[in-house]
């Protein structure tokens, strides 16, 4: 499967696989790189399960969990992503959410979704980082909504991708 940018929708700063260096990632940190959010990663309990992409961003996914050590995405896609945040109060997080080191196992490569936390209005900073806006993210996000779009089990089938060892498997 060839991973090929979708356009306006590649990354919320313009940069396709931009990356502030998440756990585990090969890539500098935030700090090496100078960006705001410098490792933070409270942003991630905004990461939760359910996440529709297009079938362009379930492409570069899939690519990227191939190209990273299949025991470390096993151990990510198999934890128990519930979290309480109060007694019976809580959420699911996010396939890709490490919940154990607090990090995206697909950062590089996030949907669109994901790349607007913190960078339009009406998805702020949870710990109020003055960051860049998106130029015309409104704009952008009514562009995105009217893209055919699933979640990450729904394009798993239709690829027939039925358990973890095949996202990690170079063969198709």
């Amino acid at each position: 499967m060839r991973s090929s940018p979708s356009g306006p929708f590649d990354s919320a700063d313009g940069k396709q696989g931009s990356d502030r260096g998440g756990h585990g990632s090969a890539a500098p940190t935030g700090a090496a790189r100078g960006d705001p959010c410098d490792g933070c990663h409270e942003c991630g309990l905004r990461c939760t399960s359910g996440v529709e992409m297009t079938r362009p961003e379930f492409g570069r996914i899939i690519e990227h969990l191939r190209s990273e050590d299949p025991a470390r995405v096993g151990s990510v896609l198999e934890q128990d992503k519930r979290i309480v945040w109060f007694e019976d109060i809580g959420t699911e997080a996010c396939l890709f959410y490490d919940v154990v080191h607090r990090g995206c196992l697909i950062y590089p490569v996030r949907p669109f979704i994901c790349r607007l936390f913190g960078r339009v209005e009406w998805l702020p900073c949870p710990i109020g980082r003055p960051l860049e806006e998106v130029a015309r993210g409104l704009e952008l996000i009514q562009a995105y909504a009217q893209e055919h779009r699933g979640t990450f089990a729904h394009w798993c089938a239709e690829a027939g991708i039925f358990d973890f060892g095949q996202l990690t498997s170079k063969k198709r």
